[in-house]
This record gives structure tokens, sequence and C-alpha cells, in this order.
């Protein structure tokens, strides 16, 4: 019952994100062309979760009955459900285009299938459950359900001075992830084998999304299978998968979607498609704090690549020399801003009240080595990386694709600098975070890899529109 319980939880957020994709065509009057079904119903469940993260987050400031919640919530799906069904009747909302399945596509599915469910029977084999989900996820669940979903739930100094508070060692962590595991705990006795079945399910769908984005770089069918399987026996995410309840298997996906549904912006230019962007930006900051990190690095990615592709690239060149050589000067930046401090110098790094840390070297050689190559991970497959670096600048990039390398490229740098001169060094060590940011990179450079493999052939990506 568990895996029926996990699919029409999957089937709940698939039809609040297809209700919200119709009902925005339908206000602004255009008709869309879905070329597959699977990449419709994949991007409305991730919409799905989008939406009903916001909703819920938006439910914690009103004092409302748990059964008020499951009225407003029944509501909401059946407004959805309306909308699907006024836009069938009318016909002019969502058109799909007819496409034959072929040999490779149900060979693909079959092993995308048979993937999930071997990681879900290992899983239930597992005597082990993540201290993220049984403490943070899952314990923030427990505590709406016995105290409201609006319960102000705060870590010590706080609660002791607050006696209308409840007390959870990690009440600064996001509720996204939380808000996930409570309503099915509204409604089933344990949610945590429910949203293990929808994990699998999230990432079923982005693997289809993947390769439904290399076929469109024509990439050969004897590779569109080696990808598969080597999403599916990557031990860093097999575990992941397997011992359920931390969020940064959730984070790689978002930011997956996000580099995939930016291309897809690329080929379309369907402003749905671009708010969908903005909203996966938005949830990443909801799932966890370092969201604020990777919305920053792709905000910076854009920038950095319209800045490169501006006529007046030299000029703004020379404009960040001069500021770089001003901060050296006068020992970096400090401000005082509604949101906190900003203090970037030799010493310290202060960045609102998201990070504040000393700035000093800490050889993490080995344990870098081991997070990259060694520990839960393909010996080889971080080889590639020095190959993607080069062929991002022998290969012709159209916007998308350079803001998805400059992305990666930020990230890497990015990831280096916290763990090797912040306090970041000791979660390095003990070889616990460092395995986990990688986790959340590698979807994203197995796609980006596999992608240059395919350019290797000759296939450019799509220009930019004129």
């Amino acid at each position: 019952m568990t895996v029926i319980y996990g699919l029409l939880y999957a089937a709940y957020f698939m039809l609040l994100g297809s209700g919200m994709r119709v009902m925005f065509n339908w206000v602004s009057g255009q008709h869309v062309l879905i070329h597959k079904k699977t990449e419709f119903f994949a991007q409305s469940f991730f919409q799905g979760i989008f939406l009903h993260v916001v909703l819920f987050n938006i439910l914690q400031f009103f004092p409302l009955a748990h059964s008020w919640i499951l009225i407003l919530t029944g509501s909401l799906v059946s407004a959805c459900l309306l909308v699907l069904i006024l836009a069938q009747y009318h016909g002019k909302m969502l058109r799909f285009q007819s496409i034959a399945p072929t040999r490779l596509s149900l060979s693909l599915l079959v092993l995308v299938t048979a993937g999930t469910c071997l990681i879900y029977w290992n899983g239930r084999l597992l005597p082990n459950i993540a201290w993220d989900s049984w403490m943070i996820w899952e314990g923030k669940a427990k505590q709406w359900l016995a105290q409201g979903l609006n319960v102000e739930i705060s870590q010590w100094q706080e609660w002791i001075g607050n006696p209308q508070a409840v007390f959870n060692v990690s009440a600064h962590y996001p509720d996204g992830i939380s808000l996930l595991y409570f309503l099915p705990k509204l409604i089933f006795t344990d949610s945590n084998p429910v949203v293990h079945v929808l994990a699998l399910v999230a990432y079923a769908l982005t693997t289809l999304l993947m390769i439904s984005r290399l076929a469109k770089f024509n990439t050969p069918g004897y590779l569109q299978l080696v990808f598969v399987m080597v999403m599916y026996s990557i031990p860093l995410i097999n575990n992941h998968l397997m011992i359920f309840g931390y969020a940064d298997i959730w984070m790689a996906m978002y930011v997956l979607l996000i580099m995939l549904t930016l291309m897809d912006y690329q080929d379309e230019g369907h402003q749905g498609t671009g708010l969908t962007i903005i909203g996966y930006l938005l949830l990443l900051p909801m799932l966890k704090l370092e969201g604020w990190v990777w919305l920053g690095l792709f905000v910076l990615a854009h920038l950095l690549v319209k800045a490169y592709r501006s006529r007046f690239r030299s000029h703004l060149a020379v404009v960040a020399t001069v500021a770089i050589i001003v901060m050296m000067i006068t020992d970096g930046i400090h401000l005082s801003t509604p949101l906190g401090q900003l203090i970037i110098n030799s010493q310290q790094l202060v960045v609102f009240n998201l990070l504040n840390t000393p700035l000093e070297f800490s050889d993490i050689y080995a344990a870098l080595l081991t997070g990259f190559f060694w520990q839960n991970n393909w010996s080889f497959i971080w080889l590639g990386l020095p190959f993607l670096l080069v062929t991002f600048f022998t290969q012709n990039q159209n916007r998308a694709s350079q803001v998805s390398h400059v992305f990666m490229l930020l990230a890497l740098l990015c990831f280096l600098f916290l763990f090797f001169f912040t306090t970041a060094s000791q979660w390095a060590r003990d070889l616990t975070a460092l395995n986990r940011v990688v986790l959340q990179l590698t979807p994203c450079y197995l796609f980006l890899l596999f992608k240059m493999l395919s350019q290797l052939r000759g296939v450019a990506d799509q220009p930019d529109p004129a």
C-alpha cells in the first residue's frame, strides 16, 4: 500500500502543476503545443511541488485546524481538476503532438522503471534511516501534527524565553521538505515511506527529462541507454535514494531542472517557461540553506554571460578590474544593510544572516580527492571534468548552455573556496557535507558531460534567437 500511497501523492503534485499550467495558458490566451507528454507531466509534477510548498508556507501564518487544511487542499485539487476538464472540453488550451513510442523510448522507460524498483527494494531492506529525516523533516511535520501548522518552532535560546513555541534543534532549517512530509502525515499513518516513493518518482521523472533533452541533441540510442545506467548506478546517488531523508537529492534535482528549463526557454521563449525558471530558483532556499548560494550563482552566471555577450564587455571588464583593485586597497567591503552585514576581506566573510565565518586556509586535499573519486562514487566519472571545461571554449554554445556551464564552473569554485578557506573545512575532514555538496552537482555534471559527448559528434546547440 505504501507504493500506492506514494504514487497517489505524486499524482496530487502532477494535478496541481497541470492545473496551474493550463490556468496560466487560459488566462494569457496562449496555445501551447506539447511535444512530449512525459515532459509535460514531469514538469507539472515539479511545478506542483513548488505550488504546494508556497501555499503551505502561506498557511503557516493562519491558526487553521487540520480539518480546514484538508478542506482547502481538497478544494484546490477539485479546482485544478475542474480546470483540466474544462480545458479538455474546449480543446484550446493544450495540444499534444502525437508521437508513437519507439523501441528505444520503451527500452529507456523500462530501464528507468527497473532501476527505480531496485533502489526501492534495496532501501526497504536497509535498517538505517537518515538522521535529517526523523530529526528535521519528519520531526517538524510531527510537531505540526501535534501543535498545529502555525506553531512557532524555535532553537534553544528562543524556546526557553517563549512558552508558546516548541523546540527543535534544527528550527533554522527551511520548511520546504518538512511540508512534503506534513500532508501525508495528516492522511496516512506514516509519511516517511510515502515521501520515499515520492522521491523515487521525482528522480525517475528527472532522468526522463534529461533523456528527452539529450535526444534533442540527436544523442545516439546506445549513449542514452548508457546515461540511464550511469544515473541509476552511481553509488553516491543510490545511497541517498535508498537511505532516504536528506534534502540534498531534492536540491540536486531542482538545480538540474533549472538548467533543463533554461534550455527549454532558449528553444521556445514561452513566458510560462520563464516563470517556471523563477519558481524553481525561489524554491532552492525553501529546501535547504545553501539554496541561497545556488540561486546567487545562477543569477551571477546569467549576468556574466550577458556581460560577455554585450558590446560593452571591454568597458565592463575595466570597471570590474578597478572595483577589485579598490577592494584590495580598502581591505574589502564593509556594509550594513537591512538584511544584515556584508563584510568581505582577507580575515572574514559575512553575508547578511546566511554566512559568518573567518577565512583561513585548511589543507583538505586528501578529503577532497576521497569525496570526488573514492567515497561512494565512480572513481573515474569526475575525470571528464577537465574535458568538459575545455569544450566549453572549443564548442559553439548558445546562451542557455553558456549559463549552465558558467554556473557549473562557479559552483565548483565556490565549493572549493568554502571547504578550503572557511569553517566548512571541518565537514570536509569528517567526510560528511563534502560528498553531499558533490551530490548536489552530480546530476548537472553528468548531463553536461553526456551533452558534451553528443556535441563531439558534430551536433551543435540551437542558435540564439535573432
